[in-house]
Parts: structure tokens; C-alpha cells; sequence
């Protein structure tokens, strides 16, 4: 006699039944899973819809603060919202992209970062971070770096400041907006290719490093072109040598290390990142307001004649790609300065 089943309770049906829980519970699943899908992607095509909380890694009056206070306004305009900018220095950068890392991945919070946060710090020591999952937004900036000394120095040229570090050990001290910064490194490097002991002395931030020089509590400083121009300006640093691979207009006079024989040069860039996990949509539309902002002719004008920045705008995808190539590169300055991790 055949079986005839009436699902759910007849017993002559035990597969189907059995299946039964299974599916009643996939259903909602499946159903909840869409329509979270469905709101993000909603959340994404209407963002945003308040204020966007901004981190930048250095100080007040340092490089990457000058120009994101120099942009923000025309990115508010792109986007229709303030950007809440806050100021999070603290070792090398490593203290504002820990805090993003944490931060809902919705849009509302973005970070400002420098080339060696990302590129430089994962290799000197574990973060509480991973660098390799951050959304890159996009690059607007590329510094330029300068040896300074005091304008009261003894030391008029490079090759009498590396005289002075060979002959006293103690004698050199070089301040920098923390370890493993490009600052540091490019410093640390010359002292390893010239056989001279030079001290690193971290600050919050390039100012405070520069001002630590002109008031005689450091012997030299190794800084970007934009934090520079206002004490150099005013006769407080006298310019030894440019780290860059070309001489910058606001010091013409002035070498750079090739120039001087060294098979070596160094830069950096500031960029933008969100939160692991920020949809894509968003992200593009970020990158979209950074480079508004940098085509507008008074941050043009503005960038060259008064911060002396080079912008040099670069997508989200070839953004990360040169972090990535950075990594390589300065990784194989860490190792041959003895600074590099075990893993």
C-alpha cells in the first residue's frame, strides 16, 4: 500500500521532515542576510547623511594638517557634510589608524595616514592594527624631505655634521616625529652608510622636532618641505641637504644627497583610509571629494606657493599598490639598519 503524505506530520514523510527544521531556519537566515545586503547597499547610496569624523596622525601645524585643513572645505562641499577633524599624533602615526581600525566600518570615520604607518611600523614592531586590510581611499600629496640644522650652528655643511657624529658619538642628536618614521630612516640610513653614530629623538610631530633644533636641544633635524617653510623663513634652521631626488624651489641652493654621492633618496605621501569592511561605494565617493578638492585652483596655488607641496593625486587601487612597493623598499632599509622584526 502507498504511502500518502501529508507534510509536516506524517511519519511516512521522515527525509522531508527531517529537512523540515533545517529549511524553517534557512528561510529566515537567507531572508534577514538580503535585507541587510539591501540596507547597506541603501546606507552606501545615501551616505552621507552627518558628519564624517576625521583623524589626522600628526599635530597641529605639521605636514599632513596643513593640507588636510587646506582641502577640507571643498571636500565638504562635494560631499554635503562636515568633516570633523581630530588630531591624533602619537608614535609615528601608528595611535589615529588604531583608532579607525576600531571604528564602525560605515563611512563616519576616516583617517588621514603617512606612507610609513602603513609601510614602515608593521615591520619594526607588532600594531594593533593590520595595514593590509585598511580601505585605501586615495593619495593627494607627496613630501619632500630636508636636513636642517640650527641657523646658529657650528655645522654649514653635511660632511661637517657627519665629521662631528664619527668623532663624538654623543655629539649628533636628530629629532623626528617618531620611530620608524621616513624621517628617522632616512637619517638612520646615512649614519649606517657613513660609519657615524647619530641619536634619534622622537616628538609629536615635525614642529616640535623643528623647534627642539632652532632652540638648541637637538643638533639636526630631518623634515618634509611643508612643516619647514615658516621656521625657515623666519632664520631659525640653515638647510645642509636635500633627501628628495630633486632640488625644491623654495631652497634652490641647496644639494640633494645624489648630488652629494649618495646612491639614495627619500620621500613619502599622505593618504586616506577607512575602516576594513566600508563598502565600495562610499569609498569611491571619498576618493571623488579628495580629488575635487586637489583640482581646485586656489589649493593648487595655495600648495605650491605657500606649503610648497607637491600634489601628486593617485586613486585608491594605485594608492595601495605604492604603499605596497613602499614595503619592499624601505623594508630593505629597516634590514640593513638592523630595525627590521623577526616575524
Amino acid at each position: 500500500m502507498r504511502n500518502h503524505c501529508t507534510y509536516p506530520s506524517d511519519s511516512g514523510c521522515t527525509a522531508r521532515n527531517a529537512a523540515s527544521p533545517l529549511r524553517a531556519c534557512f528561510i529566515p537566515l537567507i531572508v534577514c542576510l538580503v535585507l541587510a545586503l539591501g540596507g547597506m547597499a541603501q546606507a552606501a547610496a545615501n551616505w552621507p547623511q552627518r558628519p564624517i569624523t576625521v583623524y589626522i596622525p600628526l599635530g597641529a601645524g605639521d605636514s599632513s594638517d596643513l593640507f588636510v585643513r587646506l582641502i577640507t572645505p571643498h571636500m565638504e562641499k562635494f560631499l554635503g557634510q562636515p568633516l570633523v577633524l581630530v588630531n591624533k599624533p602619537g608614535s609615528g602615526g601608528a595611535v589615529a589608524i588604531a583608532a579607525l581600525s576600531r571604528a564602525e566600518p560605515d563611512g563616519y570615520t576616516m583617517s588621514w595616514a603617512n606612507l610609513p604607518t602603513l609601510s614602515i611600523l608593521p615591520q619594526m614592531r607588532k600594531l594593533t592594527y593590520d595595514e593590509t586590510r585598511l580601505v585605501y581611499v586615495a593619495t593627494p600629496l607627496q613630501y619632500e624631505y630636508i636636513l636642517y640644522v640650527s641657523s646658529k650652528s657650528p655645522y654649514t655643511t653635511l660632511r661637517e655634521l657627519l665629521d662631528a657624529a664619527r668623532k663624538d658619538p654623543q655629539a649628533i642628536r636628530y629629532g623626528t616625529p617618531g620611530q620608524g618614521t621616513t624621517n628617522h630612516l632616512g637619517m638612520a640610513w646615512l649614519a649606517a652608510h657613513e660609519k657615524a653614530h647619530m641619536t634619534n629623538v622622537p616628538f609629536e610631530g615635525n614642529p616640535k622636532a623643528i623647534s627642539a633644533v632652532a632652540g638648541g636641544h637637538c643638533e639636526a633635524v630631518n623634515t618634509s618641505v611643508t612643516a619647514s617653510v615658516s621656521p625657515y623663513q623666519a632664520g631659525l634652521v640653515r638647510p645642509l641637504a636635500v633627501f628628495s631626488d630633486f632640488r625644491v624651489s623654495m631652497l634652490p641652493d641647496t644639494p640633494t644627497l645624489k648630488e652629494l654621492g649618495y646612491n639614495f633618496s627619500q620621500y613619502s605621501c599622505m593618504g586616506a583610509v577607512f575602516p576594513s569592511g566600508t563598502p565600495e561605494d562610499i569609498r569611491k565617493r571619498m576618493e571623488d571629494a579628495i580629488r575635487f578638492a586637489v583640482e581646485q585652483p586656489d589649493v593648487r596655488q595655495r600648495a605650491a606657493d605657500t606649503l610648497h607641496a607637491k600634489i601628486v593625486f593617485r586613486n585608491g587601487a594605485d594608492y595601495k599598490r605604492l604603499c605596497e612597493d613602499y614595503r619592499l623598499i624601505w623594508g630593505k632599509v629597516l634590514k640593513e639598519v638592523g630595525l627590521k622584526r623577526e616575524n
